[in-house]
């Protein structure tokens, strides 16, 4: 089965090493575009006026740095791609850009729990898989 747009939210950890395993996957199911997506944490609404602008350029700035080696292997594949880097939180924004985009998969790279609040509320893909009726593939280790 082949997906015309695939979701692949992109997270810093592991130096991106989990996106790119995502990444594969996405490759080879994707008919059409693959939409890259980098949430930032949301800025504090005590900062104002040009300290929030600037602190909103570097959140943008280290999104992008983020999403770097996936579009170097998108376009090295010259796979149709565009890139999103969104202020939020991770689980509620996958969703909301699924929505946006018209995706048809969302591919998502767990390794199991990561702490306290992993167990209390759920993983970021637990909470997209409970709050979203695009597909998700899920890509363990």
């Amino acid at each position: 089965m082949s997906y015309s747009k695939i979701l692949l939210p992109v997270s810093g950890k592991n130096r991106g090493e989990r996106a790119k395993k995502a990444l594969q996957h996405a490759m080879q199911l994707c008919a059409g575009e693959i939409i890259l997506l980098h949430v930032t944490p949301p800025l504090s609404q005590m900062v104002g006026g040009e300290a929030h602008a600037q602190l909103k350029r570097e959140e943008n700035a280290q999104g992008q740095t983020c999403l770097g080696p996936v579009i170097q292997e998108l376009e090295k594949a010259k796979i149709p791609f565009h890139a999103r880097v969104e202020e939020g939180t991770p689980a509620e924004t996958i969703v909301r850009v699924a929505h946006e985009e018209n995706a048809d998969l969302i591919i998502m790279f767990t390794d199991g729990r990561d702490g306290l609040e992993d167990l209390l509320i759920g993983s970021i893909t637990e909470r997209v898989l409970r709050n979203t009726d695009t597909a998700l593939l899920v890509v363990r280790r």
